[in-house]
């Protein structure tokens, strides 16, 4: 005690402690020496030509690192970003990457911080090889690393879709080597080790041909991952028990060729002699706790799987052991990002609920429904923890979400209806703080342009029914198979406001109501007869009013998606059209049980797991006037996004329209007026390629009809030979999913085989020809279903 300690300080150095030896009788003096830390006025970034300010900002919010102005300069926080900053740099491939920190005292006891950042050079991944390996090629173990080595490439030359495939980084390098031991593990070798890697930088010759073709020596990894693949083993006896509540066994049951009693139907997909899969093991054990076979009233069965390899067989012995449990109650649900939501919106969306049993197929629904909000990125494995609690039969939950933002943009467009259009859709959440989302769309093209604005708030009330109010304005302008010299047939204005309402009824049914009021206006280029107009007067020009309600409701589950509406306009809700519309659609995925899986664990149908499957799509649309006529811009144009090929209008019937000369003689042509009931059904053959690339065979069907019944009183006379004719097209489509703005493009080649090809001959001994393409190229964003 007679002697002086040493100052105590710690990297924010906030005092000093000193211990003084005198007075002895007294005891120990203590003391306390205040260092003042200085105020952090300004934060400076230099040097970085990769990170911008901004995207600093962005990299610092979201490792939760807060460099806050007037108020003590924190060294901890300080330090951090400095490390988040070279950490960030790694991962977009600049591992040498050097942040250097200087803190600078102003004479106002006010402090500078500034960060020296070097680069340092671009270094991406050269060559990946392997070492052990025997049952599978470099090239087909390289496909399955999916964030340092590209899956593919062209003589010899690698291809990489996205920047970020070929940098490499520890964490990166990790996720691979997972990928690597579950395709082993997934592929009959469940002993399979993946061993450390080595990661070296050489100095390569490389041949670079931007700006100009030329050689240059630039440093890049070499990987060498060592691998034991052990010994490979099949799938041997699947054994099913059922045990009692006192832990006997009560019931047996066995495979054979991928069937059994009813209780296996879940484990369908486990055949003896087939190599062995730890993945597939472990979907038919998530199978068999969710059946409703192996659930009763009150009671919660947990499975228990066992495997047993036979190293002189080659086969692995697996037995489910299902028993009676009770259920893990949800005691904490508890979510971590960046907190631009709120807790309530997150809890909202997600179906499981504190208080309630766990289950793992609402969290996964729930899951589902905020990426498809757009602003919350898709959660993967990892960032779920659930710790159980087994003496209190309890679980916790806890999630990391990544926010995108509250604001999104994306792009629209495509050959479809009218012409070819593009447009940008923005939208903007919580503005306001309170929980509404703002949207904002424009599109158009030569034949059409739409405007909208809109506000909708969900939890309206504090319950699940969701409110909107939309706000729009439509231009149409088509340029319609018939109409002399390209002439326009008619321009329609439209613009109204709408009202709308939906309410989920499950997690996969949503009830919707609509209510809209819209004023048209109507400029007809030619004098048509009022059979074709849809109006009584035939004037030049139509003002109409339309009041409409509709309701609808639709079904979407991923793989399976139904949409039915109705909807009513006129009669008591006043205006000037008298209407009623109907729509049904049904679009269903199925895999094709003939291909193997494209990713190991295909048993597991999720993003990565996809596999070649087919996909069809019925629609069929209806419009008819109840009283009055049935204009002619209600009507249906239907082409392209229907039957991939077609123009817009060529899916309907063509009308004889009279005009008389001069000299008093009748000459006639026919002219496209469209439709009021059109029905297609689209099937295709769907290849993934890559994770964001996908070809697909497909072959389109469709026909259109003009009820005269449905017309009111003026009808139109029709050429029977464009009557309920069916078109269909055949070919090749390619999508790419675009990474920035996360849409799809599509580009197709259409043939069509069924178009209308033969003259047509009118009254006056003239000849119409349909101007239908033997073939056609299109192109669209977002999918066709």
């Amino acid at each position: 005690m007679g002697t002086a300690a040493e100052p105590v300080e710690d990297i924010n150095r906030p005092l000093a402690l000193i211990a003084s030896p005198e007075r002895p009788r007294i005891g120990l003096l203590l003391l306390f020496v205040l260092e003042e830390r200085p105020f952090l006025a300004r934060v400076e970034f230099r040097g970085s030509r990769v990170l911008s300010r901004e995207r600093i900002a962005a990299v610092l919010e979201q490792k939760r690192i807060a460099l806050k102005l007037a108020a003590p300069a924190n060294r901890t926080e300080l330090w951090r970003a400095a490390r988040a900053i070279e950490a960030a740099l790694a991962d977009l491939g600049h591992p040498q990457a050097r942040v250097r920190l200087r803190l600078e005292e102003t004479p106002t006891a006010a402090a500078v911080a500034k960060y020296e950042i070097q680069d340092g050079p671009r270094i991406s991944v050269a060559r990946v090889v392997f070492a052990g390996n025997h049952a599978f090629s470099e090239r087909t173990l390289r496909r399955q690393m999916k964030r340092v080595a590209p899956g593919s490439g062209i003589a010899g030359i690698p291809i990489s879709l996205g920047r970020g495939e070929r940098i490499y980084t520890p964490q990166r390098l990790a996720e691979d080597i997972e990928r690597l031991a579950s395709f082993y593990r997934n592929h009959g070798f469940p002993e399979a080790r993946v061993g450390n890697p080595t990661a070296e930088v050489t100095a390569d010759r490389i041949r670079n041909w931007f700006p100009w073709p030329r050689r240059q020596t630039a440093p890049r990894f070499h990987i060498a991952i060592p691998i034991e693949e052990g010994q490979f083993y099949r799938l041997g006896a699947v054994e099913v028990e059922n045990q009692g509540a006192g832990g006997e066994r009560a019931e047996r049951w066995q495979i054979q060729d991928g069937h059994g009693a009813p209780p296996l139907q879940a484990l369908r997909g486990l055949r003896p002699g087939e190599p062995y899969s730890q993945q597939q093991v472990e979907h038919a054990a998530e199978n068999l706790t969710r059946s409703r076979t192996s659930q009763s009233a009150g009671s919660w069965r947990a499975v228990d799987v066992s495997s047993q390899l036979d190293s002189d067989a080659g086969l692995v012995r697996v037995t489910f052991r299902v028993r009676e449990a009770q259920p893990y109650i949800v005691r904490r649900l508890e979510f971590s990002a960046q907190r631009r939501f709120s807790d309530r919106y997150y809890r909202r969306r997600i179906l499981l609920r504190e208080g309630e049993p766990f289950d793992v197929a609402k969290l996964e629904q729930g899951l589902a429904q905020l990426a498809r909000t757009g602003f919350i990125r898709p959660v993967k494995q990892q960032d779920i923890r659930v710790s159980f609690d087994e003496e209190r039969s309890t679980v916790d939950v806890a999630i990391h979400l990544q926010e995108i933002g509250r604001q999104r943009f994306s792009v629209t467009g495509g050959l479809a209806g009218f012409g070819n259009t593009a447009g940008v859709v923005y939208n903007v959440f919580d503005l306001l703080g309170g929980e509404e989302l703002i949207t904002a769309h424009i599109e158009g093209g030569p034949q059409s342009l739409q405007t909208l604005l809109g506000v909708a708030k969900e939890g309206l009330l504090g319950t699940r029914v969701s409110l909107g109010l939309s706000l729009f304005n439509n231009l149409v302008r088509p340029n319609l198979p018939g109409s002399p010299g390209h002439r326009r047939l008619f321009t329609s204005r439209s613009s109204g406001f709408g009202l709308s309402s939906t309410y989920p009824l499950t997690a996969s049914d949503t009830l919707g109501v609509n209510y809209q009021l819209t004023h048209t206006s109507t400029a007809y280029d030619l004098n048509l007869p009022p059979a074709i107009s849809g109006v009584a007067r035939n004037p030049l020009r139509a003002s109409t009013a339309g009041h409409t309600i509709s309701l609808n409701e639709s079904h979407d589950t991923g793989r399976e998606r139904w949409d039915a509406a109705a909807s009513v306009s006129g009669g008591r809700l006043g205006g000037d059209e008298n209407l009623l519309r109907a729509s049904a659609e049904y679009a269903r995925i199925l895999p094709d049980p003939l291909t193997p899986y494209l990713y190991p664990g295909g048993a597991r149908l999720g993003k990565e797991d996809r596999r070649n499957a087919w996909a069809f799509r019925g629609h069929i649309a209806g419009v008819s006037s109840f009283r009055g006529e049935l204009p002619l811009h209600a009507r249906q144009f239907a082409g392209d996004e229907l039957v991939r090929g077609l123009r817009g209008g060529e899916l309907a019937p063509y009308a004889l329209v009279k005009s008389d000369q001069a000299s008093g003689t009748p000459t006639y042509r026919a002219q496209a007026v469209g439709a009021d009931l059109v029905s297609a059904v689209n099937t295709e053959y769907r290849l993934p390629l890559t994770q964001r690339t996908e070809a697909a065979a497909f072959f389109d069907t469709g026909i259109g009809w003009l009820l005269p019944g449905w017309l009111g009183a003026n009808r139109p006379a029709l050429l029977g030979a464009t009557k309920g004719i069916v078109r269909a097209s055949t070919g090749v489509e390619m999508r790419w999913q675009v990474p920035i703005v996360d849409q799809t493009v599509r580009v197709h080649y259409a043939v069509n085989p069924m178009r209308l090809a033969r003259a047509i001959l009118l009254p006056d001994g003239s000849a119409f020809r349909p101007p239908n393409r033997r073939a056609a190229v299109g192109w669209a964003i977002g999918s066709l279903f």
